[in-house]
């Protein structure tokens, strides 16, 4: 076994070198002036350094609202990963809830345009035309959800949000390991936010591991808590004692600890991968197993617009509930005021 580990990553760090190559090149090229295009509005951009989900969007949301509360409006602008957008701009929210469904504008644009009423968020690959589309719509600031590698679009504030449990995994590139760009690539960001910690952790092995990389700005702890159970209609209920859960998100493992720190025993838990697109076979089966088992069905947030999308009419009638979250940054004062900064 350990031999095929040896051959296995002798056999990827071949292409990961190539990728890494090809990684110092492109952002070379976008280190010249003026290769960046700025956008009409201040860009704040949200992005990390490995796939999979370290918390960008939770953190974007968290942006958006400290964004109103300074008194501006703030757009999101995404690729909007599985949607049907294309290039875009697709203007899924003008501040007053989502005008489409989460498979024409991906699950987390969808889900910010239900929970941010303000907020106005645009999908499309061509995060430029994005960000022209959020001012056009009257945005006055433009908050870029995944867009630490998006060079093209020049932004005000670059955060890269990083797991504060493992920064950067084994370290290596894809396709090697999990990084998109090497731990180096954080020296051109301003703040590093460190997520899943808890609030007594310090996370002084990570903000050590990222201090080495040459980085100079503030890093800041951040973690989540969750804000009730509720029902499809966002009615807040009690937490049930036991139940089926399910989820299509990159950490199910985190989901089902959140439901167990909310007190809810899972008497079955599926878990789907990130994005899953669930059709109406697979919500039968859930709705029937947990029938059988007499439990209701509990997901997250990012998952019911992606059952609401398949679904529709048919979810009111099940006894589906949704653990929501939102993120808490422990040390805030570093991140407001790079915020402040911008907007001011």
């Amino acid at each position: 076994m350990r031999q095929r580990s040896v051959l296995t990553s002798a056999a990827l760090s071949i292409p990961a070198a190539a990728y890494g190559a090809a990684m110092r090149a492109r952002n070379l090229w976008y280190d010249r002036p003026g290769t960046s295009e700025r956008a009409p509005v201040p860009v704040v951009s949200v992005g990390n350094l490995a796939v999979g989900g370290t918390g960008k969007t939770p953190l974007v949301a968290w942006l958006a609202r400290r964004a109103r509360a300074l008194g501006v409006t703030p757009a999101v602008v995404s690729r909007g990963y599985g949607s049907t957008a294309g290039s875009g701009p697709l203007l899924v929210s003008t501040g007053e809830g989502p005008r489409v469904n989460a498979r024409a504008c991906g699950d987390e644009p969808h889900l910010l345009a239900r929970s941010l009423p303000g907020t106005i968020v645009v999908v499309g690959s061509n995060r430029l035309e994005g960000a022209r589309a959020a001012a056009g719509a009257g945005a006055s600031l433009v908050i870029l959800d995944d867009g630490f590698q998006h060079r093209r679009l020049a932004r005000d504030l670059d955060i890269v949000v990083l797991d504060g449990r493992a920064p950067f995994d084994n370290e290596h590139v894809l396709p090697w390991g999990s990084l998109r760009e090497p731990p180096s690539s954080l020296r051109r960001a301003h703040v590093v936010v460190l997520t899943r910690l808890r609030q007594a952790e310090t996370g002084s092995a990570a903000i050590h591991a990222v201090m080495e990389t040459g980085f100079a700005g503030p890093v800041v702890r951040a973690g989540h808590r969750s804000t009730g159970i509720r029902d499809v209609k966002g009615t807040e209920v009690p937490a049930p004692s036991r139940a089926l859960a399910f989820c299509g998100i990159g950490d199910p493992g985190l989901f089902r600890r959140d439901l167990e720190a909310a007190g809810v025993v899972t008497t079955r838990f599926h878990a789907f991968r990130d994005h899953y697109p669930y059709s109406i076979a697979d919500w039968d089966r859930l709705v029937a197993e947990a029938r059988a088992v007499g439990v209701p069905l509990v997901t997250t947030d990012k998952d019911l617009s992606r059952l609401s999308a398949s679904v529709g009419a048919s979810l009111p009638a099940a006894p589906l509930l949704v653990l929501r979250i939102e993120t808490v940054v422990w040390d805030e004062a570093p991140l407001l005021a790079a915020l402040r900064k911008v907007i001011t």
